[in-house]
Parts: C-alpha cells; structure tokens; sequence
C-alpha cells in the first residue's frame, strides 16, 4: 500500500500557484514522472515552474491558449515566453487546434469540472499534449492547472489524447481546491 498527502486549499486561486508547484516538484521526485504540463495563458505560471524545477532535470510543458482563443482571451506574453524558453521550458503549438471537449463531450468535461476547475484543466492539457505529439499516449505526467488564474491544482495522470480520453487514469492529486 502507497500512501501520500494531498494538499487542500480552502478555496482556488492565484495565491496557491507556489504551494501547486512545490507540492507537485515534492510528489515527481518520487513519482518520476515523464513530465510536468502547466497550464499557463500569460506564461507567468510555466516561468515559475522552470524556476521551481530549476537544476531537477525535469521536462516542463506549457500549455497556454491556442491561437484561435487569442482575441477571447489572450496570447501569451512574448517576453515571459522567452525567459520561459531559456530555462527549457517547451510550450503546446499555437496551432494545429486540438480539440477541447468543451463542445463535443461536454458530459465529460462537466464531470471532471465538479471534482475542481483546475482538475478539469488538468486533464485537458495533458489529453492536448499528446494530441500534438508533445507527449506519447500512456505518458505518465503530473498536470498542473487552476481555477481562473495561477495554479491551484496538480494531478498525477497517464494521460491519453482526445480520441482515447476515457483511457486517461489519475494516478494522484497532489493539490486542490476544496471548494
């Protein structure tokens, strides 16, 4: 029998990004995973993940918005994209669009939503990541995403793409919001 701590917030936010990411370094020590996905639409997220697992040797991938989400959202910052580089960071495609189950199982999408916001993220960006050939299907990765801003959630997942979505298995959760 395993046994390991989740940690819980309260409730989401921003202001949990540090203890995400720290808890998440904690857990891929032991876990080895392949990788860390973190979701991140400014870039701010994914810098502070390379810093966090700066000299760890760990993969990180960023997944910030597609290009066709810019104008309802928005792109990331070029300059954080950057410096984000230069620690190693890699980040999902701009494009081709990869599908976001929003609209075609959105039955899935609103189950994952009532375990946390941040937990639904989680599972998407890791699912888009094989998707563009970042991540092979099976890939063991800890996936970081978060209620609106920031990080507020870190699952352990083998992680399969769109079409093989249900095949996805969360290993753990390592961080989220109780309300």
């Amino acid at each position: 029998m395993k046994q390991s701590c989740t940690v819980y917030f309260e409730k989401g936010g921003p202001e949990h990004t540090q203890a995400t990411l720290q808890a998440a370094k904690e857990r891929q020590a032991e876990l080895g995973t392949e990788a860390i996905v973190v979701t991140s639409t400014t870039g701010k997220t994914a810098l502070e993940a390379a810093r966090i697992f700066a000299g760890t040797g760990t993969r990180i991938i960023a997944a910030p918005f597609q290009k066709h989400l810019w104008e309802k959202y928005r792109p990331l910052d070029p300059q954080m994209a950057a410096e984000c580089r230069e620690l190693g960071v890699e980040f999902l495609p701009d494009e081709p669009v990869v599908p976001l189950l929003d609209e075609d199982r959105p039955d899935i999408v609103n189950a994952w939503r009532t375990v946390s916001q941040g937990f639904k993220v989680a599972l998407q960006v890791a699912s888009m990541c094989v998707d563009t050939g970042l991540l092979k299907p099976a890939a063991a990765v800890i996936s970081i995403g978060g209620s609106d801003w920031g990080a507020d959630t870190a699952i352990a997942i083998r992680t399969y793409g769109y079409s093989d979505v249900l095949k996805s298995n969360v290993i753990e959760i390592i961080a989220m919001p109780s309300a």
